[in-house]
């Protein structure tokens, strides 16, 4: 069982393997903060035993059982753009749940993963999979794009371009449900 603080007391929130036994003994250590206000947090699989003691703990201190609340759920964090700060060799694998930005070319062989955006700053031949968590409207933008295989969203294209094809930056998107690559202007 876990303690902490609220404004006008304190909060029990009870964690998995927790016994009647575990929560009386911890509430003995606690027993001088029970004194005020106790809420308890329960999550969908509660112990209903598990109240009985700490409402006996509370009244014992002087304090009153306040309230039950549901367990907050966290909302899903989006997460960091991961920097690679060389080239990625080939065999090596690059993951992201938001996007992924390559400082360096990314080598036939490696991989790179980002549920959003994908940006190399040199040459793309490697494996790019953009929008992996089903976002269509990713993209993949490099300075030159030759990979084999390039994934944006559901869609899959095969094949690359020729090193004579492109003067400057390509971007990757879809349209239409295709994957089409064209050079990038601001």
């Amino acid at each position: 069982m876990k303690v902490r603080g609220i404004r006008g007391g304190v909060l029990l929130r009870f964690e998995m393997g927790d016994d009647v036994s575990s929560v009386e003994s911890a509430l003995q250590e606690v027993r001088h903060l029970l004194d005020g206000n106790v809420s308890i947090e329960v999550g969908e699989r509660l112990d209903a035993s598990l109240i009985e003691p700490v409402q006996r703990a509370v009244v014992a201190a002087g304090g009153t059982l306040k309230d039950l609340r549901p367990t907050a759920v966290p909302e899903p964090q989006r997460g960091e753009t991961v920097i690679v700060g060389r080239t990625v060799r080939s065999g090596a694998r690059v993951e992201s749940a938001a996007s992924v930005v390559v400082l360096g070319d990314v080598n036939a062989g490696a991989e790179i993963l980002a549920a959003d955006d994908i940006i190399v700053l040199g040459t793309l031949r490697g494996l790019a999979h953009a929008g992996a968590a089903g976002n269509d409207r990713a993209i993949v933008w490099a300075q030159r794009i030759l990979s084999h295989q390039l994934r944006i969203g559901s869609a899959v294209a095969q094949g690359a371009g020729s090193e004579e094809d492109a003067s400057g930056p390509e971007v990757a998107q879809l349209k239409d449900g295709q994957i089409v690559i064209r050079p990038w202007t601001h």
